[in-house]
């Protein structure tokens, strides 16, 4: 399978612009798909407008080309968008869809309960069903934990803004990537399609805890800390849940860091594929420089 020709929605958020940079980057050529035109995509970059509501439109745009990546928010974006996107996608001959996860390991059972992770569930079992129906067309599913650098400007993975929350003790080890990085797994996903076709792969550029990262600021002893257990914040979200499940970021926020931080939703990754995309680990210098830019 050679894949050259790589469409691309979700281009201009936190994570797309990486991604179609380091596809760029690897000498593939991209078209970014958008409601409109916009000056944020990469020059180099095709830009086409669709969309997203007729499958016509969106079959047109994807024709011709051999990989689509997904980068389109989940639970924000209504399930039917990203339904439609996959119909359109296999319509168009499509051979590897890259679907929206770049985040919690969703193959994790106690990461599958939660209902912030539903659509993204719902996405892959739809995918995997293609997939057995139609070999040509095939998926990956990229699991790569929070973003490392975009966690730490934006207070994630550590606030040193102060005060910072330290969830369950802030030692439990969290696989993570930076954007670049995610970006580097897509382009070793497309350059090996064979070895990642219809399964879930797993990147890691670090394995780091809250505890780790504020030592490495040198800001240890001058942020204020507040302690919260993971298993209230998920007491919370599926409250909030049963009482509003349309209102997706309201629960969606508790649910994700209760499996991001609480050590039993296979965010510290048992097995990596690094090797497989040609992803290389961070050094503590570099992890160091992250945190004290």
């Amino acid at each position: 399978m050679a894949i050259t020709r790589v469409a691309l929605a979700g281009g201009t958020g936190n994570l797309g612009p990486a991604i179609v940079g380091e596809l760029l980057d690897a000498d593939f050529q991209v078209t970014v798909l958008g409601r409109s035109a916009s000056s944020q995509v990469d020059a180099r970059a095709q830009v086409q407008v669709v969309d997203f509501n007729s499958l016509d439109s969106l079959v047109n745009a994807l024709k011709g080309h051999d990989a689509f990546v997904n980068v389109l928010g989940v639970g924000v974006i209504p399930l039917d968008i990203h339904l439609r996107i996959v119909e359109a996608a296999h319509a168009a001959g499509i051979q590897r869809f890259i679907p929206s996860e770049f985040g919690c390991d969703t193959a994790n059972p106690n990461t599958a309960r939660l209902p912030a992770f539903s659509d993204k569930i719902t996405l892959v079992k739809r995918l995997e069903e293609l997939s057995k129906k139609d070999r040509n067309f095939t998926y990956t599913a990229i699991i790569t934990g929070p973003f490392l650098d975009w966690g730490i400007r934006h207070g994630l993975l550590v606030n040193l803004q102060g005060p910072t929350t330290i969830y369950d003790g802030g030692d439990v080890p969290v696989s993570t990537n930076t954007l670049a990085g995610v970006g580097r797994a897509v382009v070793g996903t497309l350059k090996h399609a064979e070895e990642t076709k219809n399964r879930h792969v797993y990147a890691e550029e670090a394995r780091v805890t809250r505890n780790q990262l504020l030592n490495w600021s040198g800001k240890n002893d001058q942020i204020e800390r507040v302690f919260v257990k993971t298993e209230d914040l998920e007491r919370e979200g599926f409250e909030t849940f049963h009482h509003s499940s349309e209102d997706w970021k309201e629960y969606a926020a508790k649910l994700i860091r209760r499996a991001v931080f609480g050590g039993k939703f296979g965010t510290a990754f048992t097995r990596v594929d690094n090797e497989v995309l040609g992803l290389s680990k961070l050094s503590e210098s570099d992890l160091i420089r992250l945190v004290t830019e």
